[in-house]
Order: structure tokens, then sequence, then C-alpha cells
């Protein structure tokens, strides 16, 4: 459906793709993840022929629409864009923004589709209203259905939801995904949060200095990160660095399992916070009948501060080893009682232990 070929992209001599290439098929939804200025945007602008292509190619259904020679224009490329900021015209009404730069015979055979839209999502009775009488989820709901109203294959999302409230952007998101699916249009997401494009996304791309880093299904991303940069994308995490001996490597959470093949080498252990579990030390009967399967640290631990989050508490420890003290976060389901200075018996779940060459 959308395919990038060896992408290069320059600003002022500043390189900020490099040798770039993806896939998109027909129907999925792809995020795009980094850090700012690693091409996310760019990408968007290119694909969707705002910006002209310095080096490479873009494919829209087997044709190319973009080279360093070929450059079809944005109104021919059958695609939408939804910006981060609307982009909607203040003296126009919302109906009028919809429909503007189609023409006549266009907004004719859209109309009972795009009215039906409006309806499904209930902002139907903005028709006659204009922008600036509208909320900032409402203009976004109004930027999508612009996006659909001339019927495109791909849609171009750039940070569709960085200006809403979290509620108000898990109810816009739902209502978009589902569209999406309804209607079985292609979309290309940029976006900085993780959890939002995992919730969105058949696949992820996550870019690195102007490459992709990793691609795959954001359970590929979770599970199987290829470095620290993905792991620590996709949640915070606690870092430890230790040299492997006989297939496993030491930590002050205990000896965890790797590949033979890092033997004598120096390596980084990623740990996710959700990985890590605690048992009271007046609970140890409890934590021997269910700490098969974990590995357990040879050190107690000591609460510094349990903070509550939504859905679990984030918890910070102190384990005290010979002269130095590890500052450890352990994210817990649920709530929990801990209080300052409870010693806890601190043991990790293998499963989401990360081992990488330094």
């Amino acid at each position: 459906m959308l395919e990038f070929f060896n992408i290069s992209h320059a600003y002022n001599k500043q390189q900020i793709l490099n040798d770039f290439s993806m896939k998109l098929e027909l129907g999925e939804v792809v995020s795009l993840l980094g850090p700012s200025g690693c091409g996310k945007t760019t990408l968007l602008k290119l694909a969707s022929g705002i910006e002209k292509l310095q080096k490479g190619e873009i494919k829209i259904n087997k044709e190319i629409v973009s080279s360093s020679n070929i450059h079809v224009n944005s109104e021919k490329r059958d695609v939408g864009y939804v910006f981060q900021d609307c982009a909607l015209f203040p003296h126009l009404t919302i109906m009028q923004n919809i429909f503007f730069g189609m023409k006549s015979i266009e907004i004719e055979k859209q109309k009972n589709k795009i009215q039906s839209l409006m309806i499904e999502i209930d902002i139907s009775i903005l028709a006659d209203k204009y922008p600036h009488e509208l909320s900032g989820g409402q203009q976004q709901q109004v930027a999508l259905v612009r996006a659909m109203a001339s019927d495109p294959k791909i849609i171009f999302l750039d940070e569709p939801y960085s200006n809403l409230d979290s509620r108000l952007k898990e109810k816009i998101r739902d209502q978009m995904l589902h569209i999406l699916r309804e209607h079985n249009i292609s979309a290309l997401l940029v976006t900085h949060d993780p959890e939002e494009a995992m919730f969105m996304s058949d696949k992820i791309g996550v870019l690195n200095n102007g490459s992709i880093e990793q691609f795959g299904s954001p359970i590929d991303l979770y599970l199987r990160p290829k470095s620290a940069f993905i792991a620590e994308f996709f949640g915070e995490i606690n870092v430890f660095e230790g040299t492997v001996e006989d297939g496993s490597v030491n930590t002050v959470l205990g000896t965890f399992k790797c590949s033979k093949k890092l033997n004598k080498k120096m390596v980084k252990i990623v740990i996710r916070n959700e990985a890590i579990n605690l048992f009271a030390e007046n609970n140890l009967n409890s934590y021997k009948n269910n700490i098969n399967g974990f590995v357990t640290s040879p050190y107690f631990g000591y609460v510094m501060e349990a903070r509550l989050l939504a859905g679990s508490t984030l918890v910070h420890l102190s384990l005290k080893v010979n002269k130095s003290n590890f500052h450890i976060h352990a994210k817990i389901p649920g709530l929990n009682f801990f209080n300052v200075d409870d010693k806890v018996l601190v043991y990790t779940d293998p499963s989401q232990i990360f081992v990488f060459q330094q």
C-alpha cells in the first residue's frame, strides 16, 4: 500500500533520514515512534507530497509518487492528513472546512457518507458552527472527518491527540481506530506516546538517528526488544551492568541466564519496573508458595517511598550491598500498603529481563 525505499533527507545539511525503508500494508495502522528530530513528521510530509524527496523512492499502490526526479502533487495521491493543530480555516463553517477544495460533484458523492460519519461520532450538530466555537476534541474530530472527505486509502496522522486531556484522548483515538477499521483505511501515525502506539497499531516502527531501529508488532517490540533503546521506549526500566560468566550474569537482583555467546563480555541488563515484585519480610510463607520460576535477590530491599498510580503502585527501593546503596523502582499491580523503611524481599520475572552487549 505504502512503501519507503532507502529514503535519505536533510535540512540545511543536517541529515534527518538516513537510508530509511518501511512498508505499510492495505488496511494496516502503523505508528512511528522516536525522539524529537528523528524524522517522523518528515516522513509524513514526504509521503503526502507536502515536501519533495531528495533521495530514495516512495510508492503508493505500487506507483512511484516520490523520487529524486518524480513528484506527484498531494491532491493526486489519494491520501488524507490530520495535523497536530487541526489546521481548520477560522472563517469557514465546519461543513465548509470538511469539503474545502472539493468539486461540487465530489461533494455530492460524499455528502451522505460524511453526514453518517458525523452522526456516528456525535458532531452533526456542529455543521454550521465555526472552529472557535468548538472544543479541542471536537476540532480534532472535524479534522478526521475532513481527512476522510475525499475517500482516501491512506490517512497520515501527525500527533493528533497531543493537545487533548487524557480522558478525551482515549475517546477520540478509540473513535478514530473504529472508523479506520470500518472503512478499511490504512494509516500512518506519528506519536511520542508508546501506549498510544500499542493501542492503535498493527505494527510499530521505532526511529533512531534517522533510520529504523526496530519494526514489528507491539508485542514483538515489548517482549523482544533488540536494544536497550527500544526497551526504554516501552516503559520505565532499571539498568545494570555486568560481565557474563558461564552463560549467566550477576546483579544485585540475582543471577540471570543469558547467551553463552556473551561469555566474558560486558553487558547491559535492562529490567522493567513491572518485572520486579516484592514480599514484606513478615509475609515470607506466602512468598515461598509463589516464587516458582522467579529470580530472588540475595539482598533485602528497604522501601524509600510508595506512590499510588492509576491501577498500580510505584515503589522506590534501596538495596544495601556492602557499603553501596542501589536505587530500584518496582511497579506493583493495584494498591499496596508499603510504608517507608519496610524491609522487603525482592524477586524478578526473568521473562522481562533483557541483556544487551555493551
